[in-house]
């Protein structure tokens, strides 16, 4: 091996480094994070929620009313602005993570409150569920290949789905979560189809964006959206004629079937 390999197989493994050490910049901003987020979710479940029924119990509960819909548009607005800002820094060269970091925060911080605001209990106990199942999103994405990302996208989607079925019962609001829900899974194969047809390249007015690596298995995404609508599907129509952990076993234990799979692939 001369000196010129030596140097370009040096400086491979120096990007190769910088990339890994930017991924998992971008992981420890997400768990801090979904960890602040969770936190404040909490108090509110226990403040506002569970409030104790005393002057100071009363009162508070009333505060956080009224702060959670200052909130809801002091935090998307802001969070935009942050977000502008980090765009503007993108277009000039500089990555700016905490820039992106801060503003999805303070976005996620609004709709979070938002949601509180509009539903109080349901909203809460829904938001305590799916913050951590955001966070492993997250994880996986920056860890993990693309592909067990959307993998993982549609078992979340089935869980999430599962959990509202469950929380709300039947009603026109879980036919129209579940309704998306799926929609959402045919949207997640559908690109997985037209990446497929490029090698993993999606071609979209002249621009291609590699979605995938030329070596995914897209027979496995297909199969875990496919499974999960019927799983949905199955959680209306059946209900409560079989145990609720029937249907959280269904997608627990293909994600984790799955990411032994991609965890074999790493090595």
């Amino acid at each position: 091996m001369d000196s010129r390999e030596r140097l370009e197989k040096q400086r491979l493994k120096a990007e190769k480094q910088r990339q890994e050490d930017i991924a998992l910049t971008k992981v420890l901003y997400w768990i801090v994070g979904a960890v602040v987020l969770e936190f404040l979710l909490l108090m509110t479940q226990k403040y506002y929620i569970d409030f104790t029924v005393d002057g100071f119990g009363i009162s508070l509960a009333v505060g956080i009313a009224s702060a959670l819909k200052i909130i809801t548009f002091a935090g998307i607005i802001a969070g935009a602005a942050v977000l502008f800002l980090a765009v503007s820094q993108w277009k000039k060269g500089k990555k700016g993570i905490f820039l992106w970091a801060i503003g999805a925060f303070l976005v996620m911080l609004g709709v979070y409150s938002a949601i509180v605001w509009q539903f109080n209990a349901t909203g809460v106990d829904f938001l305590i569920f799916a913050n951590v199942v955001f966070a492993v999103l997250a994880f996986v994405y920056y860890i993990y290949q693309t592909e067990f990302f959307a993998v993982a996208a549609a078992c979340a989607a089935g869980v999430l789905g599962i959990y509202i079925r469950f929380a709300l019962g039947t009603g026109m609001r879980t036919y129209v979560i579940m309704a998306l829900l799926v929609v959402f899974l045919a949207a997640v194969a559908a690109l997985a189809a037209a990446a497929q047809r490029g090698q993993g390249v999606l071609t979209v007015k002249e621009k291609s964006v590699r979605l995938l690596p030329k070596t995914a298995n897209y027979i496995l995404i297909y199969v875990s959206c496919a499974l999960m609508a019927l799983v949905l599907i199955a959680s209306l129509i059946i209900g409560t004629s079989v145990g609720e952990m029937v249907y959280y076993a269904v997608p627990t234990a293909w994600v984790l079937i799955m990411a032994v799979y991609y965890t074999v692939k790493l090595m």
